[in-house]
């Protein structure tokens, strides 16, 4: 699965509705497992949406992948945005920023996040995820569509 739009509270609703499906149509999962990956990957599209483009007249792409491994019965998702990546805050009046990052890692197997001049990534990975049929070693799941731009 592969989306592109504009880094928004829209585009997050958005892409969180499809994803709800796709997870839900291929994988056999409880539903506390199923709400915790919602869970993590809208917090990641929420900070790219509130945070990348702070400062812009407008907010920039952002940019939702979830792959499955099936050697590894493993989901794997990313965020990207071109903004810039700024730390959360501990102290101030912004020093409750950065819950997101505690939260994502605590329901996610593994997060990273890769800060780069041209944007950031933050990757997120879910072990024991199951498909609905076999799918071979790798291979990406695909819905029609590109979200909204």
């Amino acid at each position: 699965m592969r989306r592109l739009g504009r880094a928004d509270g829209r585009t997050v609703a958005h892409f969180r509705d499809e994803l709800s499906t796709w997870i839900a149509d291929g994988f056999r999962l409880s539903d506390e497992r199923r709400a915790d990956i919602l869970l993590a990957v809208d917090e990641a599209l929420s900070n790219c949406a509130d945070h990348a483009y702070e400062g812009r007249a407008e907010s920039g792409p952002m940019r939702l992948t979830a792959e499955y491994d099936g050697g590894q019965d493993t989901l794997r998702f990313e965020v990207s945005d071109e903004g810039v990546w700024r730390e959360p805050a501990t102290t101030g009046a912004t020093a409750l920023r950065g819950r997101g990052l505690i939260l994502m890692r605590s329901l996610a197997d593994g997060v990273q996040i890769d800060r780069r001049a041209d944007g950031t990534t933050v990757s997120i990975h879910f072990h024991d995820c199951p498909s609905e049929t076999p799918l071979g070693e790798t291979r990406e799941l695909a819905l029609s569509g590109s979200g909204p731009a």
